[in-house]
């Protein structure tokens, strides 16, 4: 008797679940070079903190590196800390399901390093500042540089669990651990280093992750080449699935992506996340001269095109490999989210081993993102909101103190991983999140910087009408938003084809019905989150920065080289030709 078919559609797909759970898990070897891992971050911390000469028991050790780091380590850490796990398994899923469109992030990431080198690290590295948040202290008064540290921590511990979360689904697919036990492991191991090592640890545990990430992402790539029949044969099945997509010039801000949303979009936000993100501005200042800062910031900007760029690869290198057959349709996986180690079982598998590098390399990207962030958080709430109630405190005091916070953040990060566990759409929802606040965080900083007219009334109006807009604009977006997938083809597959088919078609048709039923406001793109709030931030500050009296910048230094004075740049050229003035700063000059 052959059965109904609901009944031989469950057996197939009770098959594909076992031929699955059988065959596409972790071997010892995976599981050896993941432990080694792990066990090299936590061997670092050991040095950093209890072997080195060098002790962590000041505030410029443990935040700084004492100012001595080697450019070269500074820039792999740079790069370690922007490539999170959302990187490695977010961006090639993005590109197996909607196209290259984000490849054009690669003129973003030269402007971010043009504004970078122009605009931003010029003062930073003049000012030489524990925490960038000084910088607004300075420039406007208390009120503003709190406002924005709070901003910045609440926006960080956020996007740290979700950081954190990503990779511990990838591992648990892969192995069969729960996440219960995946994410405290992740969490453990990157508090102890962080916490007895310092920046020092933190920098070079982010160097040999790089590594690491690039020896993972490298194998994979290379293997995936060979399985796609070559790179021709690979560009002509996304040619095929219409993949292809760089020069989308439709001005639609509903539109997921466009080129006008990576171009003004994720330019605006990498200037928000990169250019004036603490944890990248700390380690600017790690290295002892400007030049130095220079030179790391030209190897980060290709560092992050290059490992964006393998990453976009890996996604055609999927399509190539189930053009015919998505395995959603087969239900090998349940969300798209997870095709990313799914592939590299199905291909990594014939090199024992490579899965656990890959895996591996997922996590380093985790572990980098946030160590740094626990770093950054850490000198941020002391010399915030901490140092000002302990004026006589010591220098070995205050990094004992600041090691508990290191502590304490983290067993509050490892809390709101099991939170994050029960909500939505995570890689989106963290991306809104963070565009709602850093539109204005980084228009505090630019407007500062660029305009000597500004002022605290002007800047605290901003942050407040922006972030109101866009929480709203966000929140009454949340879960509304739904954008199609590119065709996936589903004619290669056995046995499930037509159901799969008609559900997807019947998902798309409610999704669009949600949609239409929004107003267009609420209908813009996520990408454009962190420029909107740029905008309103600037359409408020300014004007009320004028009506209010404006205001005088009286240290040059707080403005951007450009924005100066005529009498600032006049000594400066003088002390630069040598004509009498005597020249303290450093010859290598932006």
């Amino acid at each position: 008797m052959m059965g109904t078919d609901s009944e031989r559609e469950f057996t197939t797909v009770a098959s594909i679940e076992h031929v699955l759970h059988q065959n596409l898990r972790f071997q010892p070897v995976d599981y050896v070079i993941f432990v080694v891992l792990l066990a090299i971050s936590a061997l670092i911390g050991v040095y950093f903190g209890f072997i080195s000469k060098i002790k962590q028991n000041n505030v410029e050790e443990y935040l700084l590196g004492g100012k001595t780091m080697a450019k070269i380590p500074v820039a792999a850490s740079l790069i370690a800390t922007s490539v999170s796990g959302i990187t490695l398994l977010g961006v090639p899923t993005e590109i197996y399901a909607y196209g290259t469109q984000i490849w054009v992030f690669m003129i973003s990431a030269v402007i971010v390093g043009l504004v970078m080198h122009y605009i931003y690290l010029p003062v930073f590295h003049d000012m030489q500042l524990t925490s960038c948040f000084a910088y607004l202290e300075l420039r406007f008064d208390r009120v503003v540089r709190l406002t924005a540290s709070f901003v910045y921590m609440l926006s960080a511990l956020f996007l740290v669990p979700v950081i954190t979360y990503v990779p511990a689904i990838a591992l648990s697919q892969v192995s069969g651990m729960d996440i219960q036990l995946t994410a405290p492991i992740l969490c453990a191991v990157c508090v102890f280093y962080t916490t007895v090592g310092g920046l020092r640890a933190v920098v070079w545990t982010d160097t040999i992750q790089f590594l690491l990430m690039l020896a993972a992402i490298f194998a994979v790539v290379w293997l995936g080449i060979v399985d796609a029949g070559g790179f021709r044969e690979t560009w002509n099945s996304a040619k095929r699935g219409g993949r292809l997509i760089f020069f989308n010039f439709n001005p639609d801000p509903t539109q997921r992506t466009s080129f006008w949303s990576m171009l003004f979009g994720m330019t605006s936000n990498w200037i928000a996340v990169f250019g004036i993100n603490q944890a990248c501005i700390q380690r600017f200042l790690a290295v002892p001269t400007r030049q130095a800062a220079k030179n790391s910031l030209k190897i980060y900007v290709i560092g992050l095109i290059v490992i964006n760029s393998l990453a976009c690869f890996l996604g055609l290198l999927m399509y190539a490999h189930y053009e015919t057959c998505d395995p959603m349709a087969t239900k090998q996986i349940e969300k798209l989210d997870q095709v990313v180690p799914f592939y590299v079982m199905n291909v990594g598998s014939k090199i024992p081993g490579l899965p656990g590098l890959f895996i591996a390399g997922v996590f380093s990207a985790a572990l980098s993102t946030m160590s740094s962030t626990l770093n950054t958080l850490t000198g941020t709430i002391y010399e915030d909101f901490i140092r000002v109630h302990r004026p006589n405190a010591t220098e070995k005091s205050s990094s004992t103190t600041m090691k508990i916070i290191v502590v304490v953040l983290g067993l509050v990060v490892l809390a709101l991983v099991f939170v994050v566990e029960k909500m939505g759409s995570i890689v989106q929802m963290a991306v809104s999140c963070t565009g709602v606040i850093s539109g204005s965080v980084m228009g505090m900083f630019t407007l500062g910087m660029m305009s000597p007219r500004c002022n605290t009334k002007g800047v605290v109006s901003g942050v407040i009408v922006s972030i109101g807009c866009m929480v709203t604009l966000w929140i009454a977006a949340l879960g509304k938003l739904h954008y199609e997938f590119l065709p996936l083809r589903n004619d290669g597959c056995d046995g499930v084809a037509d159901l799969s088919m008609s559900m997807s078609f019947t998902a798309h048709q409610n999704n669009s019905q949600a949609e239409e039923k929004l107003p267009f406001i609420f209908r813009i793109s996520f990408m454009y989150y962190s420029l909107l709030g740029l905008l309103i931030f600037l359409a408020v500050a300014y004007p009320v920065s004028v009506l209010t009296g404006g205001n005088k910048v009286l240290d040059q230094r707080l403005l951007t080289p450009f924005a100066r004075s005529r009498n600032e740049c006049i000594v400066q050229m003088l002390k630069i030709s040598g004509g009498g003035i005597k020249d303290d700063s450093p010859k290598d000059k932006f």
